[in-house]
């Protein structure tokens, strides 16, 4: 399977874009106050905004890989 650069980005973008709605719940539950959600939602947003960091950096990882498969001779 060979994929140009363009269609790389594409890829990655849309798994972002697909990601984006949970990385934007874990946001608003750290915004939430601890009257509001209590302090456990606010310890699971700091998690899972770490997750998503690492889910991030993976992601790029991978990606960076198979770019560079794709332009072997």
């Amino acid at each position: 399977m060979s994929l140009g650069d363009d269609q790389l980005l594409d890829l990655k973008d849309s798994i972002f874009a697909a990601f984006r709605p949970i990385e934007s719940l874990f946001k608003v539950m750290g915004s939430a106050s601890v009257d509001e959600g209590g302090e456990t939602t606010r310890l699971c947003s700091e998690i899972g905004l770490e997750l998503a960091r690492i889910f991030r950096g993976k992601l790029d990882a991978a990606l960076d890989i198979l770019t560079a498969e794709t332009r072997r001779p």
